[in-house]
């Protein structure tokens, strides 16, 4: 089962993003009830017979134990087309943030799913049709002009890392957290 290793944000980035993703929402008709949480997804992960999920916690924690907080900060807006058509927070993709997505990827191996011509784009989305309700290519180009309205300059201190299944049902389900210079913290 694939699992997602996330930051979530916090603070002034926390409520700006927030804000926008609900005017998204309202405006577009997006989501019924609860929102998905706001995270930047640092690695998709597939576990299985060979590196089970107790593995997975074990190299993740050890990653996360030798390395210090970090920032997230945003910088404007992004979009990714077909077959997501979503909207994100661009997140500045620094040194520190780069180093340790390879750390991770090179801790976990060939469990990080990537796709073919795959770049990671650091990144809050905002709206998709993940988990909200499909939209077309109109909407999702309005939606962009849209959040372009909102200027986000932000940033926050991130100290730990969770590890999701994908549901999100109302609520997404924490399998581990983590927590930098410390490495695992908790299973719930």
């Amino acid at each position: 089962m694939d699992s997602f290793l996330v930051a979530r944000p916090t603070g002034r980035l926390l409520s700006l993003a927030a804000e926008v993703q609900e005017s998204l929402s309202e405006k577009y008709n997006l989501y019924q009830g609860v929102m998905p949480p706001l995270h930047l997804t640092l690695a998709r992960i597939q576990s299985d017979a060979d590196m089970g999920l107790a593995e997975t916690i074990a190299r993740i924690g050890e990653v996360t134990r030798r390395s210090s907080p970090l920032q997230m900060q945003a910088s404007g807006y992004l979009r990714f087309g077909p077959p997501h058509l979503a909207v994100g927070v661009s997140i500045v993709g620094d040194e520190k943030l780069f180093r340790l997505r390879t750390e991770l990827v090179s801790a976990l191996r060939d469990k990080v799913v990537v796709t073919a011509n795959d770049y990671w784009k650091p990144h809050i989305t905002l709206a998709s049709t993940t988990f909200g309700r499909n939209w077309s290519e109109d909407e999702w180009n309005s939606a962009y002009g849209f959040a372009l309205t909102y200027p986000i300059q932000a940033e926050c201190t991130i100290d730990d890392l969770e590890l999701w299944y994908p549901e999100f049902d109302p609520r997404i389900k924490i399998v581990a957290r983590f927590r930098f210079g410390v490495g695992l913290v908790e299973l719930p």
